[in-house]
């Protein structure tokens, strides 16, 4: 395999939100000295979570207070904290609270226009927040956003390389000097200062997702290999999404509102079958039209359980998922109320007037990850984190609208931060690398068994036994397998993390649901953290 070399200051893996804010904060901290470059594994603006999923409350958090509600950094920071269940860091989140209008109004000075009404920005209020703070740009904010500091960037000459996909780390004495990637059968290195690694959390893993086919986790584990500190895995927002027609849709909101039919493969409506007693119909979807994710918080949770357990079994569609029906709502009623989602489907010649469609639990993304500081600094030097694949944010659940805040805050910060690391710190590492090479031997067919034993064990409703089969057909491949290529490599040590993750917390707590400890442990108000053990295993222990 051919191997190449490429030398830069500061290397941002990734071409997300979270990516495209690090790479243009980074070059304008010092414009004139300092070489950054973006490498993603797509077309720059065309990949990654954030320009990915259309929905009709895809937005932004910022307390601007636009509504007129009296919003306020610190309601903001109050609503994160008491989102996330006790275990969010409260210092990463009052950076978010008190520093997204700052991010909003850069965004705007760069061209993003978010939708207004009277000439006065519209702000929405989202699932977990008390207030309304969500900007938007239609359904696409994440493109309107990427595309504004993707131009900008370029403008300031930030380098790019598409079509690589970076799945390794350079180390030299415990630290980090580079990147390894892979490009069309070619191994590249590339030496940088310093790395902040914003590719994305690891939906892809899931059969059922509606991520980029490029998270598959390769942030998670080419931290954990070069020893790095990873917080909450155990959390992923997952929410009701579509698998027929096959498109990346997620159901948010007034689709909810409009009391829909849910039936499965038999034809049968379930929903009432998962209903404790005094807890009505009418009750859980009006709760789930206010929270997109799956949640223990709130009743709304028996939606996605009862969709989860028809599924899991076998009556679900040909397509996995379980018949939604709206076709009793007034057309009239559906384009004034649901507009995106409505014409969304209209172009793909679904008339939700007439036409039913499949929906199913869907991976949306990772509240844990690589923990991190305020400067998004991750435990081991001269490496950074930032968006989803970051961890300590948001905790066992989340404001919705917090992960696109997240990453215009945080790539604020770790562009600056590694920037400033990079230009005073001194090149030892070039010789370091010449003859380690990256395994890339195909053993991607093997991976299928595991992703079908990762969607029974770590989706909605979650158990020891499913968990613990998992982690044995993971050991399995890993002694079937020895030497096992680094793409593999990373799909299973991100999987191990999460079900370690998961197995260790026995109780029930945000997005995290275990059907065997189905309350929450006062007791258990603290973070878990996963990190390589002495004898390179993955070990999962609490703070």
């Amino acid at each position: 395999m051919k191997q190449e070399t490429i030398q830069t200051d500061v290397l941002v893996v990734g071409g997300g939100g979270a990516a495209s804010r690090a790479a243009y904060e980074a070059k304008r901290f010092d414009p004139a000295g300092l070489d950054v470059t973006v490498a993603l594994e797509g077309p720059w603006g065309k990949c990654g979570s954030t320009v990915w999923v259309a929905s009709e409350a895809l937005g932004i958090n910022a307390p601007l207070n636009a509504a007129g509600d009296g919003d306020s950094p610190e309601v903001f920071l109050d609503d994160i904290l008491e989102t996330g269940l006790g275990l969010a860091s409260r210092s990463l989140a009052e950076k978010i609270a008190f520093e997204s209008s700052d991010r909003i109004s850069e965004l705007i000075e760069l061209g993003v226009e978010f939708d207004s009404a009277d000439e006065k920005i519209r702000q929405r209020k989202l699932s977990g927040c008390t207030k309304a703070r969500s900007l938007s740009q239609g359904g696409q904010t994440g493109v309107a956003i990427v595309s504004a500091l993707k131009r900008a960037s370029l403008e300031k000459g930030v380098n790019v390389l598409e079509g690589i996909r970076i799945v390794d780390l350079i180390l030299k004495d415990g630290e980090v000097w580079g990147a390894r990637g892979l490009k069309q059968g070619e191994q590249i290195d590339i030496l940088a200062k310093a790395v902040i690694l914003a590719n994305g959390g690891a939906g892809a893993i899931f059969p059922h997702n509606i991520n980029h086919s490029s998270l598959r986790g390769d942030g998670y584990s080419m931290a954990y290999r070069a020893g790095a500190l990873l917080t909450n895995m155990e959390f992923i927002q997952i929410g009701p999404g579509v698998v027929f027609p096959k498109m990346h849709f997620i159901i948010h909101s007034h689709m909810w509102r409009f009391s829909p039919c849910l039936k499965n493969s038999l034809g049968k409506e379930f929903l009432d079958d998962y209903l404790p007693a005094g807890i009505s119909r009418d009750e859980v979807l009006s709760l789930k039209a206010m929270s997109f994710p799956f949640s223990v918080r709130t009743n709304a949770r028996y939606v996605d359980i009862s969709i989860s357990k028809e599924i899991m079994s076998g009556r679900g569609t040909e397509h996995g998922g379980v018949f939604f029906d709206v076709t009793h709502v007034p057309e009239g009623e559906l384009k004034d109320k649901a507009p995106i989602t409505y014409d969304t489907f209209l172009k793909r010649g679904i008339n939700l007037c007439s036409d039913r469609i499949e929906i199913a639990p869907l991976v949306q993304s990772f509240n844990g990850g690589i923990k991190i500081d305020e400067d998004a600094a991750t435990t081991v030097p001269g490496l950074f984190a930032v968006g989803e694949v970051s961890g300590g944010v948001h905790g066992a659940d989340r404001p919705g609208g917090n992960n696109l805040a997240d990453c215009q805050v945080f790539g604020y910060r770790g562009g600056r931060a590694a920037a400033a690391l990079a230009a005073d710190r001194a090149w030892k590492a070039k010789e370091a690398i010449q003859d380690d090479k990256l395994i890339v031997m195909e053993n991607s067919k093997k991976i299928a068994p595991i992703r079908n034993a990762i969607d029974r064990a770590l989706m909605v409703v979650r158990q020891k036994e499913d968990i613990e089969e998992l982690l044995d057909k993971i050991q399995s491949l890993r002694h079937e397998t020895p030497t096992l290529d680094v793409v593999t490599d990373n799909v299973l040590l991100t999987a191990e993390m999460v079900a370690r993750s998961a197995l260790l917390r026995q109780e029930s707590r945000g997005v995290h649901y275990r059907e065997d400890f189905p309350d929450s442990d006062p007791e258990l108000t603290k973070s878990s953290l996963v990190n390589k053990g002495k004898e390179g295993e993955v070990k999962a222990f609490f703070e």
